[in-house]
């Protein structure tokens, strides 16, 4: 992260702060420590039972965990583990306080993760489309005010290109929102505003390719996608759950829903 600050009061730069308005995106470094970083990915593969060392053990994927075949993503949800938790550090909270406008005492902490983690494939890469987040339809939720003012992803390993780096269209946001605005019913739910998203010119895409101890902070109606990965190295990636009323309405599993401070 650029240490140049306006004011000593924010953890955040001016320009950056600026760029999340603009752009609807703000990848950001240094709001987690490299040893904490380091120790989160340690337990992030002492989590699912393998050796970073010895690509043999990455097919063994435990019961405990949930497996996307497709694009080859373990999961794990509501997981508490101590060193993972920790990525949730001060500096981490504030930045997210200053890029929805709250105090800091505003915002609670997360209570568990939940893990992307996302292991080679031999498949041929390519540009996926935009979308939302927000739109399983067993959940349908509205558009508006929307499930999340915010949204973190953490990295727990460098990426590197072609190897599962998050795709983002810069700007995106203003132009789905838009999209969302010129029909409230119809597009009153996620759902439905997603179905047309791909049809919009929302410019040229960018794949980010963050560095462990990296967090990625988007908007809600930002356009972004996952990518597959075709190099030799897994990319760990989790985000934060929480079980509070407050977060109820970011729903993910029976228990825990996703952390929208």
């Amino acid at each position: 992260m650029n240490t140049e600050q306006v004011s000593t009061d924010y953890i955040l730069n001016e320009q950056q702060r600026t760029q999340y308005e603009v752009d609807g995106y703000l990848l950001a470094s240094g709001l987690i420590s490299d040893i904490v970083a380091e120790k989160a990915e340690k337990s992030m593969w002492e989590l699912m039972e393998m050796d970073p060392d010895n690509p043999q053990t990455w097919s063994n994927i435990p019961t405990s965990a949930n497996h996307e075949k497709s694009r080859n993503i373990v999961i794990y949800n509501g997981i508490q583990m101590p060193e993972l938790l920790a990525c949730a550090t001060s500096e981490y909270i504030q930045a997210t306080a200053e890029l929805i406008n709250l105090p800091i005492n505003d915002i609670h902490p997360p209570q568990a993760i939940h893990t992307q983690n996302l292991f080679p494939v031999k498949k041929t890469w390519q540009w996926p489309t935009a979308h939302v987040d927000g739109i399983p339809k067993e959940h349908m939720h509205l558009t508006f005010p929307g499930p999340y003012r915010i949204a973190s992803l953490v990295f727990l390993s460098d990426v590197e290109k072609f190897g599962g780096g998050t795709i983002v269209w810069p700007g995106s946001h203003h132009k789905i929102r838009q999209l969302a605005e010129s029909a409230p019913e119809k597009y009153a739910h996620l759902y439905d505003l997603n179905k047309d998203i791909p049809a919009l010119d929302l410019g040229d895409p960018i794949e980010l390719l963050p560095k462990r101890g990296d967090i990625l902070f988007f908007q809600h109606l930002f356009g972004h996608n996952g990518s597959l990965n075709i190099n030799q190295s897994p990319r760990l990636l989790m985000r934060y759950f929480c079980a509070c009323n407050e977060c109820k309405r970011w729903k993910k599993t029976d228990e825990w829903s996703h952390w929208t401070p």
